[in-house]
């Protein structure tokens, strides 16, 4: 395990603490659990927001020239 330092909000150390003495569970382990529940949930929110990309569409009607005729679509261009 890796020994680091961090510094956290008063209220916040409290919390962690108050929670690592229900737990029965050192402040570092209550720490570890905390940050991997957050970032579990991160993960799951980039997931949902890159998997839900989508563009929406519309009916433009009937094409005003066959689109297989070449000299139409050009022609069509030509007067717009």
């Amino acid at each position: 395990m890796t020994r680091t330092t961090i510094s956290l909000h008063y209220s916040t150390l409290d919390k962690v603490r108050e929670l690592s003495r229900h737990e029965h569970i050192t402040l570092g382990e209550a720490i570890t659990e905390l940050l991997n529940l957050g970032l579990g949930l991160k993960k799951n929110r980039f997931q949902r927001n890159k998997n839900s990309f989508s563009l929406k569409s519309f009916s433009m009607g009937q094409p005003k020239v066959p689109l297989e005729d070449k000299e139409a679509i050009s022609n069509l261009l030509d007067e717009g």
